[in-house]
Order: structure tokens, then sequence, then C-alpha cells
């Protein structure tokens, strides 16, 4: 019969087959340690020479995009690209070897304009770990442009429509106040949207697509002005009194002029010959805010003319009676009596003197757009002006795609036997471009 254990030097059983073992535990015990070891240290290796890459990456492209801008060779029609030598980026005012680890890198680096921004393609072909050779073939082409590659190229597809273009008449002018506070997506403020209004801009129909919506301002003008009563001699007359002063016996009817009309008062003012009284209903006026009335005046009763009914819409059911009034006035005379004009701005013929205190202002005109002011008539006119603006739409009907899907670049020029800068500057077509993207593995 075969033996399964023997004893040691002390007496104690061995047993055969688990000494067997034990070698081979030892090696897998190795193994196990060490194969992790070293894939830690490849992921810690290789982390730090994509961050390393990453950075030179981005000076490459940061540098690219400075000088393209200073040489006036940015893209700027989409899907367009330019490339250049990163060569002829290393000086002081781009790159320098600090920025590429020390290293002067050689390639070439693709610029594609790419909606609102742009797409770097990188061609390092000298340039240590971080050259191309580094990576291996470009992925099938993604509908989407991929997040956290180092190493991406954009593929531009073409199509296009027929297209009718439209101008629309001019809006009406609008004030600031009526303007949106912030810029719309066409780069400009629009007028504000009014609650059960319709919009007061060009209408369009349903097909139209907005291609570009155009602003105008400018500037719009009013004016008042000041006049007066003018006479022919100064003769002996007192300054200007509702009841006769001392020492003038005639009263001039010709000068009259009339005090400002008082606010409304709950006060009945006495009555006077040379006095006008208006009497209306006045009210506690408020609006209300959370359940809560909010009053005008302290709650004090005000009449309709004394109020913004913008602000303050609602009042009591209660008015009670108010009353404002006005008193003439007329120069007094001795001797020879004076002629007095009518109100005018400038001196009549025959009317040597300008009666100050006769003076009243005209009420404000109709907006215009053009100024009336000038040297000949600053000294009695007063111009108001206002920033306004009006709108148009530039809008587009376009036919369905022509091309049955779109195609790459060089097919689609062959198709249409235009450039595509030529092609975009024909109003009668749309160009249209998609994109699809690739990038280079590790």
């Amino acid at each position: 019969m075969k033996r399964n254990s023997y004893v040691d030097s002390s007496g104690n059983e061995i047993d055969q087959n688990f000494e067997s073992k034990k070698i081979i535990l030892k090696f897998f015990f190795l193994i196990g340690t060490i194969i992790p070891l070293i894939i830690i240290c490849f992921i810690i290796y290789t982390a730090y020479q994509n961050s390393k890459c990453s950075k030179i990456y981005e000076h490459i492209k940061t540098s690219t995009l400075k000088y393209l801008k200073d040489e006036n060779k940015i893209p700027t029609i989409e899907g367009e690209n330019t490339t250049i030598s990163i060569g002829k980026l290393y000086n002081d005012d781009y790159l320098t070897t600090y920025d590429t680890d020390n290293m002067k890198c050689t390639g070439t680096i693709k610029t594609t304009k790419y909606k609102k921004d742009y797409i770097y393609t990188l061609n390092l072909t000298s340039c240590n770990t971080c050259s191309v050779t580094k990576y291996k073939n470009w992925s099938a082409e993604l509908n989407y442009l991929p997040a956290n590659k180092p190493i991406v190229d954009v593929v531009p597809y073409y199509n296009y429509y027929e297209r009718q273009t439209v101008v629309t008449d001019w809006s009406k002018y609008y004030e600031q106040k009526e303007l949106e506070k912030k810029v719309s997506k066409y780069g400009i403020k629009l007028p504000k949207e009014k609650e059960n209004i319709e919009s007061e801009l060009p209408a369009l129909p349903e097909e139209a697509k907005i291609a570009e919506v155009q602003n105008e301002e400018s500037y719009m003008y009013r004016y008042k002005d000041k006049e007066w009563k003018w006479y022919d001699i100064k003769g002996d007359y007192s300054g200007y009194s509702s009841e006769k002063p001392n020492g003038y016996a005639n009263k001039d009817e010709e000068s009259r002029v009339y005090t400002k009309w008082t606010k409304y008062s709950l006060t009945h003012p006495s009555e006077q010959e040379y006095r006008e009284i208006l009497k209306t209903i006045g009210y506690q006026y408020y609006y209300e805010k959370n359940g809560k009335k909010i009053y005008a005046n302290n709650k004090n009763y005000v009449a309709a003319e004394d109020i913004d009914q913008n602000k303050y819409p609602l009042h009591e059911e209660d008015g009670v009676e108010m009353y404002s009034y006005r008193d003439a006035k007329w120069r007094w005379y001795n001797g020879q009596k004076r002629h007095y004009s009518n109100p005018s701005s400038t001196k009549p013929a025959d009317y040597n003197f300008k009666d100050e205190e006769t003076m009243i202002e005209t009420k404000y005109g109709d907006w215009k757009q053009t100024s009336s002011l000038n040297d000949a008539n600053k000294e009695y006119r007063t111009e108001q002006r206002k920033l306004v603006t009006r709108f148009r739409y530039i809008y587009e009907i376009l036919s369905d795609p022509v091309l049955k899907k779109p195609v790459t670049k060089n097919l689609f020029v062959d198709k249409v036997g235009k450039t595509i800068p030529e092609f975009i500057t024909d109003e009668n077509y749309k160009i249209e471009v998609s994109y699809k993207f690739k990038y280079r593995k590790r």
C-alpha cells in the first residue's frame, strides 16, 4: 500500500499531497500580486501620458486659432477648413518648445468651421509619445461628436434647397420701453408680447422660415413754443393785478392773462368776478396687491384729472365734490393805451416790446422724424426726442431637399458646378451642412 504521509523532525505527520501543492499556490500568489501591480502601473503611466499629450494638444490648438486670426486665414464658412504646418507656430507670439514638453513637434493641424465653433484635427508626425503613430486607425464615422477624444476629425456633408426670399414691409415704430430687456436669438431686442393683442409685427405665411429680423433705429422729435403778447408803446402801466391797483384808472383788456389752474381741492373757493371755477367728483383711488388695497395720496380724495389711473385703476364708490380755479389778471394804465398783439413767439411788425409776463407755452405737437430746432428758434422752442425702433422680417420659403441624401464636399461641388463659397452667394438656393465625426483610437 502507498504511504500518504510522512513525519517531520518532531514526529508530526506530513501530508505529502498538500506539500506538493504549496509550490503551485506560491506561484499563483506571485502571479496574483505582480500582474495587478503591472496593470496599475500601466494605467498610471497611460493617464500621465494622456494628460501630458492633452496639454500639448491644447497649446497647439490655442496657438493655431490665434495664428489663423492674425493671418486672416480662419475659415468663416461652415464645413470649410484650413490646414497649416505646426512648424509655423513656433515663435514667441504663438508656440514655444516649453508648451510642447521641451520638444519641437512637427506635422499639421486642420481647423474646420463647425457651427459657431471650430474643430481642430491634429496630425503630429513627430511629437514623441503624442505622435499619431502611437494611435490606431480612425474609427467609423459617428453621428455625434465624441467626448474626451484627443484627436477628432469632422466630415461635412451637404444638401441644398431651392429658396424664395421675401423682405416684409417695416413695422410701426416702437419706443425703447416697449422692447424686451433681453436680446433675442436674432441678436436684437424684439417688441414685448402683449396679452390678447395680435402681434403688430409683419404677418408671415405658415411655411415661412425667418432668416433674419432687421431693425432700424432713429429719433423722433416733437416741440412746444413759448409765446408772448407784444405791444407798441411803453406808456404808464402797472404790473398785473386782478383788482385795480391804487393810482391807475383804466384796465387794459388786451393785456389779460390767467393764472395756472389750481389742483382740485375739497374747499370751495370764494366767488370773484375775475375767477373761473371748475367742479368735479373726487374719489379714493387704489390698486390691489395680494388682496390688499393700496391707496393713492394717503387715502385722501383725488380728482380723476390729478391721478394716474393706469397705476390706480380702482376707486371707492362714494365720491365728493372737488374744485379748481384760475384768476384773470390785467395791466392797468393812465393816459395813452397800448396796442397788444396776439400771442407770438417772434416780434410782429409794429410791435416793438415783448410783455414777458404774458408768456404761455403751446402744447407739444405730434412726433415727427425730423428735428425742427435751429439757431433761429432755439430761444423760444423746447424740443423732445425719443429713440424708436422699427422691424422687418427677411424670411425664406424652401423646397424639399434637392439631393436624395447629403453628400461629401467633392460630390456636392461636382453636382452643383460651383465651389461652396460661390454657391452660398446664390440667393435662389440655401445650403445645408450636416456633420459626421471620427476619432483615432489608442
